[in-house]
């Protein structure tokens, strides 16, 4: 008999390993998808002055550095019990939250978000995150879907970025084209309610939105508990990453225990 409510097939944890994400047959309720669209609106209304392609932090109620008032409403939705099943199926038994985003991608004007891996820019050693992924709405090739390169986190490595300024990208840290092949990117398009896994060490990158339907998306960071979180660390990481705030990021032991004994639950509490 099985630990979770909710278990992953062998079939599925493989393909995980393999591809490097993972789309699970949970869903959130169409109840609970309304509840998510409707704390964004108040998140939105909350913080007029805060681009809504990149908002840090929403389950955080003490603003960080970009200074969003966020509400723990968000901290329910990133912690749901089967989220929490599926991620200890994929990085183990301890659980750390340390982060997470609404990527906005507006109607029209939604930002690219470049090739990238997201462990470029973490403060974290050793160097190990799932994201959870949870689409507000559908994504879509047209609103500007994730795009993935299947198989490119298993040399577990953080290849060369570059820092591109321009005000058209939602993320300044791009992946150099000649480290991997982008003809063998796939779209990654998914239903409001679906949500996805997906390795630190992938490739992935998104479009424009064009179209004149929004693509919002809650992303969550857990790291296992064999991993530690070096706020030092994140102070130099920040300083090109301003809104970051790596060196004030909150940490919370969700499940079991923090094997470091050094992760600081402490600051920016």
């Amino acid at each position: 008999m099985s630990i979770y409510d909710f278990t992953l097939s062998d079939e599925e944890i493989f393909q995980y390993r393999e591809q490097g994400f993972l789309v699970p047959s949970f869903r959130f309720s169409t109840q609970q998808i309304s509840m998510m669209r409707d704390a964004y609106d108040k998140l939105l209304a909350q913080n007029p002055t805060i681009a809504s392609d990149l908002m840090l932090g929403p389950h955080a109620t003490k603003p960080g550095a970009q200074g969003l008032k966020g509400s723990s409403i968000w901290f329910d939705f990133a912690t749901h019990p089967d989220l929490l099943d599926i991620a200890q199926q994929l990085i183990g038994q301890d659980l750390i939250l340390w982060a997470t985003t609404i990527w906005g991608k507006p109607a029209h004007s939604g930002k690219e978000t470049p090739w990238h891996q997201d462990g470029d820019y973490y403060p974290i050693r050793p160097m190990e995150t799932v994201t959870i992924w949870i689409p507000l709405d559908d994504a879509t090739v047209k609103n500007g879907c994730m795009q993935f390169i299947p198989g490119s986190h298993k040399a577990k490595e953080i290849l060369s970025h570059h820092w591109d300024n321009s005000d058209q990208i939602s993320v300044h840290q791009i992946l150099s084209s000649e480290q991997f092949d982008e003809k063998s990117a796939i779209n990654h398009e998914l239903e409001a309610g679906q949500v996805s896994f997906h390795d630190v060490h992938l490739i992935h990158r998104s479009g424009p939105n064009r179209s004149n339907k929004r693509r919002a998306a809650l992303a969550v960071r857990l790291m296992p508990g064999y991993c530690y979180f070096d706020h030092d660390l994140g102070k130099e990481k920040e300083r090109p990453h301003r809104h970051h705030d790596y060196g004030a990021r909150p940490l919370y032991l969700l499940r079991g225990e923090d094997r470091t004994g050094r992760n600081n639950f402490e600051v920016g509490r």
